[in-house]
């Protein structure tokens, strides 16, 4: 491949070429001087394919969406006498990076070079980074020869794990709790039975357990202790509503990250946790076993989750929950709804689980319906675009209205707090609490007040 040095130099020829037609004895010349500068470039390109160069690329093993990472290459040259100039380019899919990355380096004898670049992993799942090429010079920088030194690289981008703040707080105590630590202090009554006992003064009439108190012909009270092991099922939906994006992430993207960290926190409590992704069908079924190790196969299992251009289907998704857990539950059902018509089947699909198991329900607003309905309106278009938009909102208010009368309880959030408004209300939700953040004090309380954690980077997740 020549160089643009040889191109120059050549032009320069070709520039004395038009001279020697007035002067034909430069002829001889531009030919001597063309059939040294091929030869030198046929010397110099052979030069460049006799050096060998070994390329290593290293980079971190977790990438996690939107979490600039660092990667290196590590370039050496074995046997070489000379110093190798290099030009490198690291292809990569526009998910792992915004374009492909180009550097020139020199590699000294003897030595390893390095090469620093940044990747910014955009989109969930699998992806792959492109040959990594390199373009040698030959000693003369004549030449140059293209040549791959490493293969492609397939890489895997998980969903956020790292939290600020409180939601942070909340997974750092709930990770203490797996190492057998107490992080949390339970007040009031339990209700899970843990036995009986002769009735003593001052008991309260509601715990006398009319049965044993027959059987043993003696007043007898039930005491309880706190729920070790619940059961925890999270729809995910993964519908067409899922699809538009908040910023540079979707709101799938928002509830993927939510779901895994609500699952943590059951799973570090003891609970039974199962996650289901539908849409017009059960995408995904994941059952979460308790401790780091299930945690991170839940992760494995749902990184590479995309939402379908297809309407939610709500009564599968609680036919699915039914079908999977016979005794009671929490039923939390993660969802954004956009249109009026989904609202009533969602309605329906929750008042049936209600019969069995106990559910809650996490709305995650859309902001282009908050932005239509927010702006002011300039033309016609706009006008009943803000009118759709404000309808949507009414109905949205509407449907949580009922929900919470039905006993069901209910949150809508934006993406940013999504996170923390699913822990709280799952937290408010084991004492029985209507809304998660204002009764969250009644639920759960630490025994030492830490400062919020900056962040959390959950060491046992296996990731």
């Amino acid at each position: 491949m020549p160089s643009r040095r040889l191109l120059l130099a050549f032009g320069a020829l070709a520039a004395v070429a038009a001279v020697s037609v007035l002067v034909p004895t430069l002829r001889l010349v531009v030919l001597a001087g063309d059939a040294a500068l091929l030869l030198a470039a046929l010397v110099d390109a052979a030069a460049a394919r006799r050096c060998e160069i070994s390329a290593r690329r290293l980079r971190p093993p977790l990438l996690v969406q939107d979490e600039p990472a660092e990667a290196t290459v590590e370039l050496t040259a074995p046997g070489a006498r000379r110093t190798v100039r290099v030009l490198l380019r690291e292809g990569a899919s526009p998910a792992v990076a915004a374009g492909a990355l180009r550097t020139a380096v020199e590699i000294l004898p003897g030595r390893t070079t390095v090469w620093s670049y940044r990747l910014e992993p955009r989109r969930r799942g699998e992806h792959r980074l492109l040959p990594l090429t390199a373009r040698i010079e030959g000693p003369w920088r004549l030449a140059s020869i293209q040549r791959e030194l490493l293969p492609p690289e397939s890489v895997r981008i998980y969903p956020r794990i790292r939290w600020e703040g409180r939601a942070g707080w909340l997974l750092a105590l709930a990770h203490r709790r797996q190492l057998g630590l107490s992080p949390m202090a339970q007040i009031g009554t339990g209700s899970e039975p843990y036995g009986v006992r002769r009735y003593s003064e001052g008991d309260p009439p509601n715990r006398i357990h009319w049965k044993a108190t027959a059987r043993h012909r003696r007043l007898m009270v039930r005491e309880e202790t706190w729920e070790k092991s619940g059961r925890l099922v999270i729809l995910l939906d993964c519908g067409r509503t899922m699809a538009s994006l908040d910023g540079r992430r979707s709101k799938l993207d928002a509830a993927v990250a939510a779901s895994l960290a609500l699952a943590r926190v059951a799973s570090a409590r003891g609970d039974q946790v199962l996650l289901v992704a539908f849409s017009d069908r059960v995408e995904r079924r994941v059952r979460i076993r308790t401790g780091a190790r299930g945690v991170a196969r839940a992760y494995a299992a749902l990184y590479d989750l995309e939402a379908r251009l297809t309407e939610s289907a709500y009564d599968v998704a609680a036919e699915a929950a039914r079908d999977s857990e016979f005794r009671r539950a929490r039923v939390l059902l993660m969802t954004s709804l956009v249109d009026l018509a989904g609202a009533q089947l969602l309605r329906e699909a929750l008042r049936s689980l209600s019969r069995q198991h106990r559910p809650l329900f996490v709305h995650l607003e859309d902001p282009d319906i908050a932005r239509l309905a927010a702006a002011s309106p300039e033309k016609a278009v706009d006008a009943y675009a803000k009118v759709s938009a404000l309808e949507i909102l009414l109905g949205n208010r509407r449907l949580s209205a009922r929900l919470r009368h039905a006993g069901i309880e209910t949150v809508s959030t934006s993406a940013d707090r999504l996170t923390l408004d699913t822990l709280d209300l799952y937290l408010a939700s084991l004492r029985g609490a209507s809304r998660g953040r204002r009764t969250l004090s009644a639920a759960v309380r630490p025994v030492a007040s830490p400062r919020p954690a900056a962040s959390f980077t959950p060491a046992a997740a296996g990731l």
